[in-house]
Order: structure tokens, then sequence, then C-alpha cells
């Protein structure tokens, strides 16, 4: 039986999921002798890229060697500094779109599209995910999407049965269906509120379906203000279901994992998280209401709002970049081997959905379920703090903290954000 292990996104409770660190080597610049593969992966040792990486270097042969190193909380601080030391492994993994942009801008990082073009693999990635980085990352594949996840609403479906709620297809059925499990003496949302970001999702999806897909973008660009009232308006909608009790008590309080818990135990009905948590679903211990009990539905439509609930949000958790000092004819070599054959190892072993083509098949329903959603999506969109700064992003889920947990108001929270752009 396959192992059911997927590294978290990069959104996604970062500091819950990746390791403490260690020293990192340096590959050899030069192309002669056995090829040296330095990796800097998000991922707990023998999971996820990690775990891909060296069966892939393992797999390929020619005395090829593979050290690697793992990233932390800290990951943005360790990147800059091996940057300025001009000592980047081979491959890495990095989160904060402000920094990869700053690191092709720099000449550290390489735009892969002309050399996956060069070498005949760039057919090898899904359009999805070449479509979410450039979005996120100025335009050019500046990495390889190691994970793809989409995101939207998890549902109980005995609870919906049983209540005789139909899949919401705008906010306002969002609502009704939250006070109608609310008066049933059902949670109807289990939400981290102290990661913040789980929060932030929420608006943004709110703020996306009204405003229109470019709206968070064009915040962050200045080309408009999240102080602006429509703006304003998407923090507000959580923040009135926060103050109707539909997150349950002390929100605020509530951490990453008995969040999911909450969801998993059948104490609240409905989930908003990426497609990443499906690991968690699919383990016995925790789900106590059965992966074939959990449904999917996208962000609802806005009524009158210039968004789409096709428009979805997804990410590629953190990607791959390449650094450009290193890529040597041998590395370029292993680089094309690694987009042929990533896929198939991820699916074959992890049940992960990557960026990848594949011929595999998922293990798990509900992967395949998901990886026939990622498949026929055609546009996406970012999520809340996807076009913001490192400090920009501390601010938005920092004060999302405080406003579901009702100590700041919607007006202050987006006053906040946006002072910090």
């Amino acid at each position: 039986m396959r192992s059911k292990i997927a590294a978290i996104a990069a959104g996604a409770a970062l500091a819950l999921v990746l390791s403490g660190c260690s020293g990192s080597a340096t590959p050899s610049e030069s192309s002669d002798g056995p090829l040296e593969i330095s990796f800097l992966t998000g991922s707990a040792e023998g999971t996820g890229s990690a775990f891909t990486m060296q069966t892939l270097v393992d797999d390929y042969g020619n005395d090829a060697t593979l050290s690697m190193d793992y990233l932390g909380a800290d990951m943005d601080q360790k990147i800059q500094l091996m940057a300025s030391q001009d000592a980047l492994p081979t491959f890495f993994q990095v989160g904060t779109p402000s920094q990869i942009v700053e690191l092709y801008e720099t000449g550290k990082i390489i735009d892969l599209e002309p050399v996956l073009e060069e070498l005949g693999v760039l057919d090898k990635l899904n359009p999805l995910s070449v479509d979410i980085i450039k979005n996120l990352y100025g335009g050019h594949l500046v990495g390889l999407p190691l994970e793809v996840a989409i995101e939207g609403f998890w549902y109980n479906e005995q609870i919906f049965a049983d209540n005789d709620i139909e899949i919401p297809e705008t906010w306002d059925d969002l609502a009704a269906a939250a006070e109608k499990l609310q008066a049933a003496g059902i949670q109807p949302f289990a939400t981290a509120g102290k990661a913040g970001w789980p929060v932030t999702r929420l608006i943004s999806g709110y703020i996306s379906r009204d405003v229109g897909p470019d709206a968070l973008p064009a915040a962050a660009a200045g080309d408009a203000a999240f102080t602006d009232p429509e703006y304003v308006a998407g923090a507000q909608v959580i923040s009135d279901f926060a103050a109707a009790g539909y997150f349950g008590e002390a929100p605020d309080a509530l951490e990453y994992a008995p969040a999911e818990d909450q969801f998993l135990q059948g104490n609240a009905a409905i989930y908003y998280m990426g497609s990443w948590a499906i690991s968690s679903f699919e383990d016995e211990e925790r789900n106590q209401i059965g992966a074939d009990n959990i449904g999917w539905f996208p962000v609802p439509n806005v009524d009158g709002g210039a968004g789409d609930s096709a428009q979805t949000p997804a990410n590629v958790g953190l990607p791959m970049a390449v650094t450009a000092k290193t890529l040597t004819p041998q590395v370029k070599e292993f680089l094309k081997y690694l987009v042929e054959n990533y896929g198939d190892v991820a699916m074959e072993n992890l049940d992960l959905i990557t960026g990848f083509a594949t011929d595999k098949a998922p293990e798990s329903e509900l992967v395949a379920e998901t990886l026939e959603r990622v498949n026929s999506t055609t546009e996406s969109i970012g999520w809340f703090e996807s076009s913001q700064s490192s400090k920009g992003t501390t601010a938005s889920q920092e004060g999302a903290t405080a406003l579901i947990g009702g100590s700041l108001t919607a007006e202050d929270f987006m006053a906040q954000v946006q002072a910090a752009q």
C-alpha cells in the first residue's frame, strides 16, 4: 500500500510542517566527474519532495549523489543568506513570491521555460501549474511545480443530507446554510483563526468573487486599496460570520491541527482548505467521519459580483527554483530526467498531485477526484497574501486573527493591511 504522505503548500501552515535546519552543501560547478546535486527542501526527511528527489537521484544512476538540507520556519531568511553568500544549492524550494522575483531579477535563478523547451520537456508540465507560477512570480517560469493544490470548501455530506442543505452556489446560500446548521446545534465552520491565513483565505474568496479575479493583485500593486469599500465588505462578511458564532467559541485561539480535527471528528460541517489536506482526510486514526463522507464545492459566487466560481484559488506549494550558477550540462541532463519522471514517482509512491505529467493512476478516490478538478481548471487565482510582501503577509495574518476574535473591525483590519503594503 502506498504511503499517504503529502507536503503542505506554501501558504498552508508552513511552520507546522517544515523541519529544522541543518548544514548545507554546495554542489560541484564542474561538468567532470560524478554528478553532485544539492537540494533545499520544504518537506520533512523521507516525505514529499525529499522522498521524491532522493528516489529520482537513486534511480538516475551515473554515480549521482544528493545532499539535502531542510527548510524551517525561517525559510526566507535562510534563502536570503545563502543567496548573499553566493551559496544557493542546485535546486531549492522557495515560497514568498517577492523573494522569488528578486532572486530572478538579480540573476540567481533561471527562467525555466527556454531551458525546458531546449530539452524538449516543457510539455511535461501541467498548463495550470505553468499558469499559476507565471501569475504569481512576475510572468516567468521561475520554479518547478512539485505540488499543485486547489482550494475550496470540504463538507460533511451526511450532515448536509440530514439537514436538507444543498451545495451553496452563492455566498448568500453559504450564509443561509451556516444559519441553519447553527440552529440545529451544529458548528458550521472549522477555521484555524490563530494561524491567520485560513481566515484571509475566506476573505479573499469573497473579494475575488465580488470585485473580480484581479482584485487582490490590483490592491497589492496600488491600483486599488484594501481600504476601498468593496474590499472592506469582504472582511465584514467574515467578521459577521464570527460574531454569529459560525466558527465556534474563541476561534482566534484555534490552531491548524485542532481545527482540522473538528471537521474530521464531525464537530463542524464545513472546512475551507487546500487539497493538501487530503493526506489528513485519509488518516484513519484522525478521520472519524470517513473519507467517503467528505465532499467538496468551490468558493461560491457573490450575487452581482464580477468573479466566477470557475476561477479556482490554486497554488504550487513551494516551487523548486534552479540556481543559475550551478546549471551545468550535467545538471541539465538530470533536470530533463527529473521533469520526465517526477510526476510518476510522486503519484506512484505518495499519491501526490504535482504539476508534472503522469500516467500513474491515484490509489485514493479523493486524490482521483481532485486530480480531475485540477485537470479541468482553466483559470487560477491567488490567495489574499499571494501578491503581498513579507510585511504585508504578517499584517494580514495577525490582523485576521484579531478580526475573527472580535478585537479588530473590518475597517481597521483592512487599514492595517493597507498600511503594510
